[in-house]
């Protein structure tokens, strides 16, 4: 066909005959210009919506940069502080956004992602206090690492991503395969930290960044099957819930006298194990339930009780424990397990405190990292009024701690001292999610830098490197955390647990002054 044919074509059978030489007519020139111009704007135009729908995409949030998206209501992704995910989080934010932009592209820096619920809701496992003292203590780590000689020389830097997944974690495909994505970017992510619920999601994005070599280090995940036995690359700077246990049962072999317990559980540790659901299982609530189950199958004398816990939302209706204490008093145990989260605990422990048998003393025993949240030390008068003590086996405690209680770690006061000097209230280290995220991002730190010692050749060590070094932050190469002397290598399935780690066990109301009624220490 010949080049300048008619661009809007004959009309049906239309003989056209070719076009004499010389120069077309100036009007078919304007024409064919015309309409090759509006095809040119149109392609720029495409294109420009092409970039704008990758760049500024109409779902973002704070930008089109910003690396968080709106997904269901809610802002998920990855930023470097910028983006703030709620103002509660500003200050601290601000803090983790200066130290980024004054290491960013020193060509000794690497990133380590805190990947966590940073937004939440009414049924949320955590609240929005707990993640601002987790981002406090996550800035006091990052502060530490790259300004003090807390894990040795100070290479590499670390910038730090924050990486929220949602209020119960159902992005967590989408914000793993931002983070995977950014394995290879001039401060290239080598870590993931964070991770503090145990369910089905925490268990299926561990999963996926295993496959792609990235390690990880959860601040608080307890239920057994989160570690590195199971999933490589995965340890955590708390202990197992079997442990709690274990610490749990050196103290009721020194109270004889209870000798007589139920178990209350949470029942949405059955209700299914969709991690695409709101109300996948919560493997913390199922495993601690089995692990009481077996430690103290000879006390557990009456039938288990549950409750729908708020934290996995059903068509069911939440925090409801009027029956069980009913029955409690029915058949008065000496001892009420109780294998739930903090969140609703308040609830259970208010239902206790209006039981119609206020007259029969009894314990409560729980486990968890967090449950220095609820500050029952100011609840003495009114436990003892009811006849009720609390003894919670936990990891973390700040107030026994600055008292020298029995068990304190070596590192907590160099660790206090600088979370108070950057301006942190020292309340806020009270529900341990500071010190638990401040640990896991010092043992990150560590193994990469056990990498650049390794490999000394290279600027940076790759999130491979410092995988390979996960399990040599052994008794020759201790984590010096505000938790305790850190240690991690091979031990089969319990590989990636921490070792030589207190646990407090808290008596409350306790007539010492610390409150600490013993202290185990991990395997």
């Amino acid at each position: 066909m010949p080049e300048d044919h008619d661009l809007f074509g004959p009309e049906d059978g239309e003989i056209v005959p070719p076009a004499p030489p010389g120069p077309l007519p100036r009007i078919r020139i304007w024409v064919r210009d015309h309409v090759r111009l509006v095809s040119l704007v149109t392609v720029v135009i495409v294109a420009a919506g092409a970039l704008t729908a990758v760049f500024w995409p109409d779902n973002a949030c704070g930008g089109g940069d910003s690396g968080v998206r709106k997904l269901d209501g809610e802002c998920v992704g990855v930023t470097d502080g910028t983006y703030v995910f709620h103002d509660s989080y500003t200050d601290v934010q601000a803090k983790i956004a200066a130290e980024n932009a004054s290491v960013a592209g020193s060509g000794r820096t690497v990133t380590i992602a805190v990947l966590d619920p940073l937004t939440v809701n009414d049924t949320s496992a955590v609240t929005l206090d707990q993640i601002r003292t987790e981002l406090e203590g996550a800035y006091t780590a990052q502060y530490r690492i790259n300004h003090t000689a807390a894990v040795g020389d100070q290479r590499p830097l670390v910038k730090l991503a924050l990486a929220n997944w949602g209020s119960h974690e159902l992005h967590w495909q989408t914000v793993v395969e931002q983070l995977e994505g950014m394995v290879h970017d001039p401060d290239p992510l080598v870590a993931v930290v964070g991770l503090r619920l145990s369910t089905v999601q925490t268990e299926q994005a561990a999963k996926h960044l295993a496959q792609h070599d990235i390690p990880m280090v959860s601040s608080i995940a307890t239920a057994d099957q989160l570690n590195y036995g199971a999933i490589r690359g995965f340890l955590r700077a708390s202990p197992a819930n079997a442990e709690y246990v274990t610490a749990l049962q050196g103290y009721l072999r020194h109270h004889p006298g209870l000798d007589s317990a139920m178990l209350v559980y949470d029942a949405n540790s059955d209700i299914n194990n969709d991690p695409g659901t709101a109300s996948g299982a919560d493997l913390f609530t199922r495993s601690l339930r089995d692990d009481v189950n077996r430690a103290f199958a000879p006390l557990l004398k009456y039938p288990a009780q549950n409750f729908v816990g708020l934290s996995g939302p059903t068509g069911a209706a939440p925090d409801l424990f009027t029956n069980i204490t009913t029955n409690i008093c029915a058949v008065k145990p000496k001892v009420v397990f109780y294998a739930g989260r903090v969140v609703d605990f308040t609830g259970f422990l208010q239902s206790l405190h209006n039981r119609v048998c206020p007259n029969s003393p009894l314990t409560a025993v729980v486990s968890g990292a967090d449950f220095g949240s609820l500050q029952l030390r100011t609840k003495e008068a009114e436990l003892r009024e009811k006849n009720i003590s609390v003894v919670y086996a936990t990891e973390a405690d700040p107030r026994g701690w600055l008292q020298g209680a029995t068990g304190t770690p070596p590192f907590f006061k160099e660790f206090h001292d600088q979370f108070g000097r950057l301006g942190f209230p020292a309340a806020d280290l009270d529900d341990g999610g500071a010190i638990s995220v401040h640990d896991s991002l010092l043992i990150a730190a560590k193994a990469a830098r056990l990498s650049t010692r390794s490999h000394p050749g290279h600027a940076v060590p790759s999130h491979s490197d410092v995988l390979n070094q996960m399990l040599n932050l052994n008794s020759l190469d201790e984590v010096p955390g505000a938790s305790g002397q850190l240690s991690f290598s091979f031990r089969g399935a319990e590989s990636g647990n921490p070792g030589n780690k207190p646990i407090p066990v808290i008596e409350v109301p306790s007539a010492a002054a610390a409150q600490t009624a013993e202290v185990y220490h991990t395997k």
